[in-house]
């Protein structure tokens, strides 16, 4: 009974219904539809123990659906295969019907095909494409990469709680520029609709799939979150939205968040690749910067680097400081460390400080009297906090910070680096 009733609401979905969220409803149909036409192959995708999964969605519940679509041909092309066939399938329709899902809060031509290897924070972002134009072949299947096609985005779970490796999904802009998921391949394989967003701390987040359209719905479903409610437009990017290379690089974002696309700093994510960069930070006296009597009697250089290790990012440096004003004569080394927290996809904020040797030749005795150095030797400290910032392969920063050798300062700086290593 329930399978009939299914058959009869997707009939009808993607012709005569929606609901308020135009755009949710669309790509749920999509993952749903694209369910209907496959069938997961575990022998295809290299298993020779694990029987196929189940296939809760069949080409019949569509049956109508995909005889309209087929138009003079008596036939619907099904695939017996693996997720990209899913990935691939659902791109296709998209690309057949832009125009449609344009109407329903896509933005442009926003939609690409997602996936990855053995990392599951980078997420590759790709379009089939001419065996010319190519940049790889993915299961039998010419594809094309960009400069800018990884993403540093953790992907969505499974049932056992692991992040997806070894996966292909598609990714969609709505029109607000809030990216998308479906995963075409466990919609199938766990009888609902798996989709999501992908969140401001560069996560896909799931979502509740729409129940009309789940053959399964266990009852945790209903504590997943709703997708996010649909923002103000974003306006046309300024590429020609036929041409992939220049869509990929905008991917309806202005210029500003575009460039900024690729962060360097996340201590969120829980693997990632190890990545190290060097920077040179300028301090002054907050003072002298605020009554614009800046001077060398009076400053202070950081250098140091930015490194991501697995599950940490944070800085380490060398400060070197002197206060040479009046009859003060003091230096400082310092071992510097900072650790970061980001806050949005290229800004991180840290916070740390420095140890280490302070020099005070500052006693002017007007006889010379023998001194040992431990008599000039002190401790000197910083603390500090700032933003650091990632242009590309450039990083810039600008710091608040108290020290004893010229008290409260600001600084700023900037670097290059994302080397691995």
């Amino acid at each position: 009974m329930k399978k009939t009733v299914l058959i009869f609401v997707f009939i009808l979905f993607r012709v005569n219904f929606s609901f308020a969220d135009t755009f949710s409803d669309a790509i749920q149909d999509l993952a749903m539809q694209t369910a209907c036409i496959g069938k997961y192959s575990a022998a295809h995708a290299g298993s020779k123990i694990r029987k196929d999964p189940d296939d809760y969605y069949t080409p019949d519940m569509l049956a109508e659906r995909f005889a309209k679509q087929s138009g003079n041909q008596t036939r619907t092309v099904t695939f017996y295969g693996v997720c990209f066939n899913y990935a691939q399938t659902a791109w296709e329709d998209i690309e057949k019907y832009k125009n449609w899902y344009n109407d329903r809060d896509m933005y442009e031509g926003q939609f690409w095909l997602a996936g990855n290897h053995d990392d599951c924070n980078t997420i590759i972002l790709s379009n089939p494409t001419t065996k010319d134009n190519a940049t790889a072949i993915q299961n039998g299947v010419y594809i094309k990469t960009y400069s800018t096609s990884n993403r540093r985005v953790k992907a969505h779970k499974d049932l056992s709680g692991k992040n997806a490796t070894h996966h292909a999904w598609l990714w969609i802009e709505r029109a607000d520029g809030v990216w998308f998921w479906i995963d075409p391949t466990w919609t199938d394989n766990l009888g609902y609709i798996v989709y999501g967003y992908v969140s401001s701390n560069q996560e896909e987040i799931q979502c509740r799939p729409n129940k009309s359209l789940c053959v399964n719905y266990p009852a945790y479903l209903d504590n997943l979150p709703p997708p996010p409610e649909m923002g103000k437009p974003i306006p046309p990017s300024k590429t020609d939205t036929a041409n992939r290379a220049e869509t990929i690089n905008y991917a309806g974002s202005d210029w500003i968040s575009s460039v900024m696309r690729n962060t360097f700093i996340n201590v969120n994510y829980d693997s990632m690749n190890r990545q190290i960069g060097v920077m040179l930070t300028a301090s002054m006296p907050f003072f002298a910067v605020s009554s614009q009597t800046l001077g060398f009697d009076k400053i202070g250089f950081t250098l140091d680097m930015p490194i991501l290790l697995n599950k940490s990012a944070f800085l380490l440096g060398v400060d070197y400081m002197q206060n040479l004003e009046d009859d003060k004569n003091m230096r400082a080394i310092l071992l510097e460390c900072d650790f970061t927290r980001r806050l949005f996809n290229s800004v991180a904020w840290y916070i740390g400080g420095s140890a280490g040797l302070r020099l005070d030749f500052s006693n002017t005795e007007k006889y010379f009297e023998p001194k040992t150095m431990s008599q000039y030797s002190y401790l000197g400290f910083k603390v500090n906090t700032g933003v650091l910032i990632t242009i590309l392969n450039f990083f810039a920063k600008a710091e608040i910070s108290y020290n004893n050798i010229f008290g409260l300062s600001v600084g700023a700086g900037v670097g290059f680096g994302q080397t691995r290593f």
